[in-house]
């Protein structure tokens, strides 16, 4: 049997144009409800993360996220130079954990509930049946690019 010809397919049909612009519109949609706090979805996201886990080394943070330590490294900047997050010293004294301070946990406690009515609204202008169907396909496909 001959090996399948390649596919041709044009950059319309790529997948991680896809996916980058629904997210892009999704955020533009936590961005609104956010805007009274200045956080953006980003920060928020690290923000409660943050706050829930902490203290939390870069790494296991990074890992939580599935995002590399540069883009967040560069993500929190924002949240340490705010004074909403601080680096906490931890028994080994070359690792540094983060940890929200009351200031961050004080500023997340105000935009969960602008964060709650964004997510209502996706979650509206979808159908509960949508969500549950892209949350189920995002969750598979992050276990299985994981293996890559």
């Amino acid at each position: 049997m001959s090996p399948a010809p390649p596919l041709r397919l044009s950059p319309a049909e790529c997948t991680c144009f896809r996916i980058r612009g629904a997210a892009r519109r999704v955020t533009q949609i936590y961005s609104r409800h956010l805007a009274p706090t200045g956080l953006r979805i980003s920060q928020f996201s690290l923000l409660g993360f943050v706050a829930a886990e902490g203290p939390i080394s870069i790494g296991r943070l990074s890992d939580r996220l599935a995002t590399d330590r540069t883009t967040l490294t560069r993500n929190l900047r924002p949240l340490l130079q705010g004074g909403l997050v601080e680096r906490a010293t931890s028994g080994d004294k070359r690792r540094h954990e983060l940890v929200a301070t009351p200031d961050g946990r004080a500023l997340f406690k105000r935009a969960l509930p602008l964060w709650g009515a964004a997510e209502q609204e996706v979650r509206a202008a979808m159908g509960a049946r949508l969500t549950a169907d892209l949350h189920g396909a995002l969750d598979r496909s992050m276990e299985k690019l994981a293996a890559l």
